[in-house]
């Protein structure tokens, strides 16, 4: 049962990481190769947060401020690579090493951590196990439900679903699609945010860890399709699976060869996406 609820937990993680990419890819066709520095942000004001009041503020503060910051990415550099992936590839990664740089300046090189905000154990089918690792399970859950609801039936869903299917189409009939981009990206932005928050207690915090949170996320999105959040959860199920399994009974490095591996193989047998025909 422990090591269950260890393979849901690290597949609802991935799917909360990738969630805030899938919004920005699946809208706007940008890779943003900064997402795991906007995790990493959240991570870090959490970790303030915690000191200076309490950890339960960072899941306010820490989507708002990294929102903040993806709306003057966007309107500053993102805006003026449309339709340039490549270009946007480079630079996203590049900022990503900017942002990585300022935060070892700022906070230094040392791996910080915070204390669970909900502490002790639960007893579940006679196994102990960490309370806010289960609590950390119903907010995914609960933080996918309503992207999912508000990208299916509110207007701003509708106008994301009318640009993504045909921007020029949805220009004409009176969408702005400048702004549309531009809020997308935010919430991208603030949902890294908030995902770095919840899981700055589950890990190390320190300016490079962003990294981790890049590759497997990219993966899920790019396997998923532009613009299908049941494709996101399904590829975060797959590798989110296996990389457990791998991990648990061979090693590490065969947990990353087999995401890769099942990456490969998704793309070339489903190349339009995982849940699309």
């Amino acid at each position: 049962m422990g090591d269950l609820l260890n393979v849901v937990n690290t597949v609802l993680l991935l799917l909360l990481t990738a969630s805030g990419l899938a919004v920005i890819f699946g809208l706007m066709g940008v890779i943003n190769f900064a997402h795991g520095e906007f995790v990493m942000i959240g991570a870090f004001v959490a970790y303030f947060a915690s000191h200076w009041a309490n950890f339960w503020t960072a899941l306010l503060v820490a989507p708002l401020l990294v929102a903040a910051i993806g709306l003057v990415v966007e309107r500053t550099l993102i805006r003026r690579l449309y339709n340039r992936p490549l270009e946007t590839i480079l630079a996203t990664w590049g900022l990503s090493i900017v942002i990585r740089e300022i935060a070892r300046l700022w906070f230094g090189p040392q791996f910080r951590s915070i204390p669970a905000p909900i502490a002790g154990s639960v007893q579940l089918v006679g196994v102990t196990y960490p309370t806010y690792r289960l609590a950390v399970v119903g907010m995914i859950v609960v933080i996918f439900a309503v992207l999912v609801i508000g990208f299916r039936y509110t207007r701003l869903g509708l106008i994301s679903r009318a640009v993504i299917e045909n921007p020029d189409l949805a220009a004409s009939h009176g969408v702005n699609v400048r702004r549309t981009y531009l809020v997308t990206f935010a919430v991208g932005a603030g949902l890294a945010g908030l995902a770095g928050a919840i899981v700055a207690p589950l890990v190390s915090i320190y300016p490079e860890m962003g990294s981790s949170f890049i590759i497997n996320p990219f993966m899920a999105v790019v396997v998923a399709g532009a613009g299908s959040f049941g494709g996101v959860a399904a590829a975060a199920g797959i590798f989110g699976v296996s990389q457990s399994l791998a991990v648990r009974f061979i090693s590490p490095l065969t947990g990353t060869i087999v995401v890769l591996f099942l990456a490969i193989t998704m793309l070339r047998i489903r190349p339009r996406g995982l849940l699309r025909s």
